[in-house]
């Protein structure tokens, strides 16, 4: 068929088509970047917000994978946490016997701020006893006794008791247990009264989490300890630090898509070559 036979308008310039292209494809490269910039921002804002969060409230949930300690219970909160302090709260569970001795348990409270390890086998057996029943009850440490000098109390006290669930008798230990406390803000000491004084354990921190945790041979009243308050206790910082870190590397993953939807914008706006 001869040129002259074609009949219709002419098709399009190339840029005419790769313009129209662009234009459905929707927004280009910019809006990208604009969308980037604000996703950079609000985490920005956010990381800016963690930093800032007051050391004696270390912690609200912030997204899957993560979740900081909620704010401490207190049987007797400081006046400035008074108004939303929620009351601590209480714990109880069942050891029972075995013919190896004591079976091994983990007894929290409630909002699991204190909880009591017991190994198999730590507690001693009795004839005719079939289990022992362990009570954890908070207590406002200032009512037991003052703080030991050079240190301040850092949550509540808990008392720790076990008896046998028949005749109700203190039930002794045999081995050493484990008494774990989550601290208010950055405490490096557990204490356990005994007589007239505190006794310090050997403490272990845990301050991403706030807890500190030591062995026993005794039951009784423990309680979290930590030095004079200079700045940001070292927990505080922990929690800032890892919350920062995650927050960037939301940062980075939401980058790394921008730039991948951006470059598959690009390749499905790129003009086509005109058929033969």
């Amino acid at each position: 068929m001869s040129a002259r036979a074609r009949t219709g308008p002419p098709p399009p310039p190339r840029t005419v088509r790769a313009s129209a292209a662009r234009g459905a494809a929707g927004p280009g490269p910019s809006g990208l970047g604009r969308l980037a910039w604000a996703v950079a921002a609000a985490l920005l804002y956010l990381a800016a917000v963690t930093w800032m969060w007051p050391a004696s409230n270390p912690g609200v949930l912030l997204f899957d994978g993560y979740t900081p300690p909620p704010p401490y219970h207190w049987v007797h909160p400081p006046a400035d946490l008074a108004p939303g302090n929620q009351a601590p709260e209480s714990g109880s569970g069942v050891i029972a016997f075995t013919p190896s001795g004591s079976a091994p348990a983990s007894i929290a409270t409630g909002d699991e701020q204190a909880v009591a390890v017991f190994p198999k086998g730590s507690v001693a057996p009795r004839s005719g006893e079939p289990s022992v029943e362990v009570r954890l009850e908070p207590l406002d440490p200032a009512t037991v006794a003052p703080a030991p000098e050079g240190q301040r109390y850092d949550g509540n006290a808990y008392r720790v008791t076990a008896t046998y669930t028949l005749s109700h008798a203190p039930a002794p230990l045999l081995a050493p247990i484990n008494i774990v406390l989550r601290y208010a803000t950055g405490a490096n000491a557990i204490l356990r009264r005994a007589g007239d004084t505190w006794v310090a354990l050997s403490p272990t921190t845990l301050p991403i989490t706030f807890q500190v945790y030591g062995p026993t041979n005794d039951l009784g009243t423990f309680v979290a300890t930590a030095p004079p308050p200079h700045g940001v206790p070292l927990s505080v910082w922990a929690y800032r630090i890892v919350t920062i870190l995650l927050w960037l590397a939301a940062a980075a993953i939401a980058g790394v898509l921008v730039r991948d939807y951006a470059r598959r914008r690009r390749r499905g706006s790129s003009p086509r070559r005109p058929q033969a």
